[in-house]
């Protein structure tokens, strides 16, 4: 695979990625960026950092992308620490775009065109320009899985969204998902980097409300420009055929909502009920527990 950023060593788009033990995926989703970065005539640079991958992972991207950025974690990092870091390295370099990007997600080969289309075209000011994320479907289905979605109730339920289907324009979202999202060297600079206070997931959803909040524009692609599966249920609190036990035990731990992942987004977003959505929040997981 021949690396899109080979030719210069600063492009004006940085690829923030996160990996742990997926070596044939992540090739694979680089395969992709490469094939679309090409055709869009884009050069990038990867900043990708391997918490603590023990099946050759960064090995491989260093083969495919010889002039990546490969930072090393632990194995403790999860995703929302590990695309800080990720996000931390590139910040410092200073780009124009900085592109999220999900291993498990696959790009279409014009997915970087419709991006930064999406972006140009939606921008009045360069100061006011627009973070876009990715509508991703299923491989096997053409069904959304990831992308962007609406909060029909901001006060009573602050984190309940509805994903929105791409129409074939541009529309406008309160809430992204982390798979593709390219944010522009003004929001990066307005907005900051993803809080490490968030372990694994909800960095996506603060850094979405942050932009909101802050009177910046989050606009879904047009169309779908990536495949990327649902997350299984099975060993998590969604999980209606483990038990009670099992489902709290998910509830707390790192992939789940750990109180103090939780306990920041809501006292941050949670508006003035913000003690009662905490509560609720685990409430909620118990009460299904025990009527499964």
């Amino acid at each position: 695979m021949v690396a899109a950023q080979n030719q210069n060593p600063q492009p004006a788009l940085a690829v923030l990625m996160a990996c742990h033990n997926r070596r044939e995926k992540t090739v694979e989703c680089l395969r992709r960026l490469t094939e679309s970065a090409q055709n869009g005539g884009l050069e990038f640079a990867l900043y990708l950092f391997d918490d603590g991958s023990t099946d050759g992972t960064a090995e491989a991207v260093r083969s495919a992308v010889p002039l990546a950025r490969i930072l090393h974690g632990d194995g403790n990092q999860f995703w929302n620490r590990s695309m800080h870091h990720a996000f931390a390295e590139a910040l410092r370099n200073g780009h124009q775009l900085y592109l999220w990007l999900n291993d498990d997600t696959m790009l279409t080969a014009n997915a970087l065109g419709i991006l930064m289309e999406t972006s140009l075209a939606q921008t009045d000011t360069q100061d006011n320009r627009p973070i876009v994320v990715g509508a991703i479907c299923d491989p096997q289905q053409d069904l959304l899985t990831y992308g962007g979605g609406k909060r029909p109730n901001p006060v009573l339920r602050p984190f309940f969204y509805r994903l929105l289907t791409p129409n074939g324009t541009p529309q406008e979202v309160d809430v992204m998902n982390g798979n593709v999202v390219l944010i522009p060297h003004c929001a990066a600079q307005a907005l900051g980097n993803l809080d490490p206070v968030f372990e694994h997931g909800m960095g996506d959803t603060d850094y979405s409300l942050r932009a909101r909040r802050s009177g910046r524009r989050i606009v879904l692609t047009p169309e779908y420009i990536g495949m990327c599966s649902r997350n299984p249920l099975a060993g998590t609190f969604h999980d209606k055929t483990a038990s009670v036990a099992a489902r709290v035990r998910f509830a707390l731990s790192r992939k789940g909502l750990p109180w103090r992942s939780w306990l920041a987004m809501c006292s941050r977003h949670g508006n003035v009920l913000w003690p009662i959505h905490f509560i609720w929040g685990y409430l909620r997981i118990l009460m299904s527990a025990r009527g499964s």
